[in-house]
């Protein structure tokens, strides 16, 4: 067997692999054989097909044929003789078979890992925004738990603004005259009802009917499309009851026997998740300041298949929400998720490196111990999660890919104790941001 190993665009590389005798014969009477006995090919019985007529049939089949038998014995050994490992597939670019000799050339394309030193951790600086813990976040919690669990209690008075109101409704199409009735409800100014239909409740009471003539109606385009009569009848109005903050209210939230101690959790509570919020940014900073930094080739093809992940997983979401498959536009999704897969592909070639660089090893307990979590996570056991791998032929991969994956998690948690965080003063869009996800 001979190789030859050239540089293509960017990452990519030709690997040639140069195969002759017997063996090259083996897998030409391989294919001719199968040929002959299963292609009907008229004025010719099965097994009787001379091979210059199968060759002229079926030249692509034979040929991919021959090149699959080749990569499946030698593509390893061709790849360690060069030196090179592919980052991700590897794909059949070329085959030319001389029958006579016999001799197969087989060429291949697939990218390689980039080549980059990494930085000195400790001369890396990552700036962070400077945040303190607001108390204003524990009374907006607070008043999002009373929200959470208010009460409607029915009223005898004039319909305002945020009431809960339950109609009956007769809706007349003025062209056909079809009627559709029934029975809703909503809470006035959040949008249920339409605002001609909001202003008009507005001071009515239960019993009370209201009519609305010739109420035009829009498609998505805000084309109108046609009108309708609507008549409305007040069935109830009902106000929204937040709970009080006592010691009732604690027990029923499950934390304490009083509200004082309600309120020391909730705040101790929201303090916690504050710090692994900004323990969490760190992180985010961190991963893209040492892209910043390194500013290395991404391989496309790894960028591919981490798209193609990201966008099944969002579009299982999607449906998740009642989305259906027509209505969702994988193109945009394509557009929107290609800059998060370069981040990601990017982040673990540079983790991969330092893992390298800091020596980490990872044991086979803990990866057994992760396994374990992501077969809870899953929601099926461990045992059963290992033998469905073992069925699919994943096992040995899966595992292959934790201890990377762990590996890479151990490199960053060494890089954010040995890099240099300062904290600065957020800019003005950044703290309108972080006030909104504090908010949330």
């Amino acid at each position: 067997m001979e190789t030859k190993l050239t540089k293509d665009k960017g990452l990519y590389r030709k690997l040639e692999i140069t195969l002759e005798g017997n063996e090259v014969a083996q897998y030409l009477d391989e294919i001719y054989d199968y040929l002959a006995h299963s292609a009907n090919i008229p004025g010719f019985r099965k097994g009787k097909v001379p091979r210059r007529v199968l060759r002229k049939r079926f030249k692509e089949t034979i040929e991919r044929h021959v090149a699959n038998r080749i990569l499946e014995k030698h593509l390893n050994e061709a790849l360690e003789k060069e030196g090179v490992k592919p980052v991700a597939d590897v794909y059949l670019q070329e085959v030319n078979i001389d029958e006579e000799t016999p001799k197969a050339v087989v060429i291949v394309l697939f990218e390689v890992p980039p080549e980059f030193e990494v930085k000195n951790p400790e001369e890396i600086t990552v700036e962070v925004p400077k945040v303190e813990f607001d108390p204003k976040q524990v009374e907006n919690y607070i008043n999002q738990l009373r929200e959470q669990h208010a009460q409607w209690q029915t009223v005898d008075r004039e319909i305002k603004e945020g009431d809960l109101v339950e109609v009956e409704y007769e809706v007349e199409d003025t062209q056909s005259g079809e009627k559709d009735k029934g029975e809703t409800a909503g809470v006035i100014g959040e949008g249920v009802f339409r605002k001609e239909i909001e202003e008009a409740l507005k001071g009515k009471k239960a019993g009370d009917e209201i009519s609305l003539q010739e109420l035009p109606l829009y498609d998505k385009e805000g084309k109108e499309i046609g009108k309708v009569n609507i008549r409305l009848k007040v069935k109830a109005v009902k106000e929204k009851v937040l709970p009080e903050l006592n010691d009732e209210f604690a027990k029923k939230l499950n934390l304490g026997e009083t509200w004082e101690e309600a309120k020391k959790k909730i705040e101790e509570q929201l303090k916690e998740q504050f710090e692994r919020s900004k323990e969490a940014q760190k992180r985010e900073l961190l991963l893209g300041k040492l892209i910043e930094e390194h500013k290395i080739e991404v391989p496309e093809t790894l960028v591919r298949r981490e798209l193609d992940q990201l966008v099944e997983q969002r579009v299982r979401e999607l449906q998740a929400y009642g989305l259906k498959p027509n209505q969702i536009n994988i193109q945009q999704l394509v557009n929107d998720l290609t800059p998060v897969a370069v981040f990601n592909v990017a982040t673990r070639l540079i983790l991969d490196k330092y893992a390298e660089k800091f020596n980490i090893e990872v044991s086979d307990e803990e990866v057994m111990q992760e396994l374990e979590n992501v077969a809870k996570l899953s929601g099926v056991d461990k045992n059963a999660l290992i033998q469905q791998l073992k069925e699919n032929g994943a096992y040995e991969a899966t595992l292959e890919g934790i201890k990377a994956e762990l590996r890479r998690r151990k490199a960053l948690e060494e890089l954010l104790k040995k890099v240099k965080f300062v904290e600065v003063e957020p800019k003005q869009e950044d703290k309108k941001e972080e006030q909104q996800k504090e908010e949330k």
